[in-house]
């Protein structure tokens, strides 16, 4: 569990995407928390460092891909937490969206992740509560939300972060690859100090 901000973690444990832990005060946020095959790696890693899996109020999902969301249902029903997801990812979940390219009608068709519990849908860009913000960035996948906790971006697959700076994903793994590129400069020009993607590690801004 390596601090990065006086209240953001990275939980390296995770198998899968990078996860974090946002401590907001009265609410804690568990950010991607990765495969199912990692969860107990994950609660163990808290514990180590002196927390608890219960603690967590939230599950922020930037996305429903596997790799990021495999263990969500398992944390939800074990700690009753609300789960931040798009709405349009969910749709793909249950089935009742098609993923739009064959590349994603694949990966669906090897398995999907189980929609968590006690969910909340986002459409477009809103305030969870004060100080975090989930903001819609459709290229990766058409309900993919970046969110943004004061300072530190958890940019999901939108990007990748190389040398502090904000770089875009290779192109076979987006949904809509010019929506894509306009996602990477709306998280460009937020200036955030952080950038804690899915597949790099967290960094700071050049």
């Amino acid at each position: 569990m390596r601090q990065l901000t006086t209240d953001v973690f990275w939980l390296t444990r995770a198998i899968g995407a990078h996860c974090y832990w946002l401590d907001a005060g009265d609410r804690v946020a568990i950010v991607d928390p990765g495969l199912k095959l990692g969860l107990n790696r994950v609660a163990r890693e808290l514990r180590d460092a002196g927390r608890s899996p219960y603690e967590v109020t939230d599950i922020l999902l930037t996305h429903a891909d596997a790799d990021h969301a495999g263990a969500a249902a398992e944390w939800q029903r074990r700690t009753g937490a609300r789960t931040w997801i798009g709405a349009a990812d969910a749709a793909v979940l249950t089935g009742a969206l098609t993923p739009a390219t064959p590349f994603r009608r694949l990966t669906a068709s090897i398995g999907r992740p189980e929609l968590p519990g006690n969910l909340q849908l986002l459409d477009g860009d809103t305030e969870l509560w004060p100080g975090v913000v989930a903001l819609h960035t459709p290229g990766h996948t058409p309900g993919h939300h970046a969110f943004r906790a004061g300072r530190v971006l958890f940019a999901g697959d939108s990007a990748t972060a190389r040398h502090g700076r904000l770089e875009p994903m290779a192109a076979v793994l987006m949904t809509d690859v010019r929506q894509g590129h306009a996602d990477l400069a709306r998280l460009r020009a937020l200036g955030a100090d952080w950038y804690c993607c899915g597949h790099s590690a967290p960094t700071r801004r050049a």
